[in-house]
């Protein structure tokens, strides 16, 4: 890598690294988030299939559990951009091959486990559920990972909207690293700042998306307001959320930023209980009338910048907590050090991907009616099998197909040096 002083123009690519916490190593407390992340979003298609999202007060804190989605996004611009910022604010430019390296990387993550679950999800769609497929079009969609954009689902692949969105984001990554990085190298140590309000200012751009959005759905859209609800655009806020995370962290370690002068933000910042008490605060807030209606009836145009505001917030709350090395002897730190918590954020994506193919396949079996059916026994079924899934996908699967493409990716990028 090449280092140049911050602050001086440069003319090079700027690429991400893609191994999580990049090149300053690994966050164990983040891989505890995305399990949260995932029981989250497991939680709230359980509430809604039992028919306990409509329950009183339990029944809005589990059917906002879509807040999880929120946290993977948030999760997904921290990862993929901080490196971007540490170069930016050290002065180090990229290397030649990143891109491709990035983009072998990325695939190796999303798309193996993706297409193993698509099989599995169509194959219940043929021969348990009797559905068929719908057709070469949407196997192929889902395929390429467009349904996001096609706005044609399978029941039990619904979630996979956010795929489309998070696969999109990872084709900006390169322009975006390179933006925040040549913007660091111009402004020094005043660009975190100036960088956070631009990054605030473009997550309201999202609100405004969801707001038009939605107002559009009212008016009686056939799928382009769901579309723009549900793309990298709409979701601005849920992306911004993860990347202030980034530039307020890499900033408080060169001792540089807004959490260099402000003493109060920083005490907040330092406060892991306080943060995380904050954020089960922001999510009950979620949970009740102001963010829209638990089902799928439409939200009127504050309630849908309400919801979509908090989550961001609500995801930016639990990032921070977990983005700071705890001090030895803490709670924290015990979790961090727990085996079972990076075991569980490894197959998080399994579980994410295959919680609704189980809970499709465990109605179909059981006969268990549609909003109407025991909560606790669905999930603890749900857990117990999706957990099941997610763990032979990582071990068979995902975890060997990871190992060869960075053992590949290395082996290519040793032979440019």
């Amino acid at each position: 890598m090449t280092r140049r002083t911050a602050g001086r123009s440069a003319t090079s690519t700027y690429l991400m690294y893609d191994h999580p916490g990049g090149p300053m190593g690994h966050l164990r407390l983040v891989d505890g988030l995305r399990a949260v992340a995932a029981g989250l979003v497991l939680v709230s298609h359980v509430a809604f299939w039992t028919g306990a999202a409509n329950i009183d007060l339990v029944g809005g804190l589990v059917a906002r559990g879509d807040a999880g989605v929120a946290v993977f996004f948030a999760i997904s611009a921290f990862l993929l951009l901080r490196p971007a910022i540490a170069r930016g604010l050290d002065g180090v430019a990229g290397e030649p091959g990143s891109l491709s390296r990035y983009a072998v990387r990325r695939a190796a993550r999303i798309l193996p486990a993706y297409w193993l679950a698509l099989a599995g999800v169509l194959a219940a769609a043929v021969w348990v559920v009797g559905s068929g497929s719908g057709g070469a079009g949407k196997v192929a969609a889902h395929v390429l990972v467009l349904q996001g954009y096609t706005g044609e689902y399978y029941q039990s692949f619904t979630q996979t909207w956010s795929l489309t969105t998070e696969v999109t984001f990872y084709v900006l990554v390169p322009l975006l690293g390179a933006v925040l990085t040549r913007g660091l190298w111009r402004r020094g140590s005043r660009g975190v700042g100036t960088l956070v309000g631009l990054t605030l200012a473009v997550g309201g751009v999202g609100l405004v998306a969801q707001a038009v959005a939605t107002a559009w759905t009212r008016a009686g859209s056939d799928g382009g307001a769901g579309v723009l609800a549900t793309s990298v655009l709409g979701h601005l806020a849920w992306f911004g959320a993860g990347t202030v995370v980034a530039l307020l962290a890499e900033g408080h370690r060169r001792g540089v930023g807004p959490l260099a002068t402000r003493p109060g933000v920083l005490a907040v910042w330092r406060s892991r209980p306080t943060l995380v008490l904050l954020a089960v605060v922001t999510y009950v807030l979620a949970s009740s009338p102001i963010a829209g209606p638990r089902d799928l009836a439409a939200p009127t145009v504050g309630q849908a910048v309400v919801k979509e505001a908090l989550y961001a917030l609500f995801a930016f709350l639990l990032l921070a907590a977990c983005v700071q090395e705890p001090r030895p002897g803490t709670p924290a730190a015990q979790v961090a050090r727990w085996g079972v918590t990076r075991w569980l954020g490894n197959i998080s994506y399994g579980v994410f991907l295959w919680h609704l193919v189980v809970l499709q396949v465990l109605f179909e079996v059981t006969g268990a009616t549609l909003f109407a059916t025991g909560f606790w026994w669905v999930l603890y079924a749900a857990v117990g099998f999706s957990v099941a899934l997610a763990s032979l996908s990582w071990l068979l699967v995902e975890r060997p197909i990871l190992t060869l493409a960075r053992d590949r990716t290395a082996r290519d990028r040793a032979a440019r040096a």
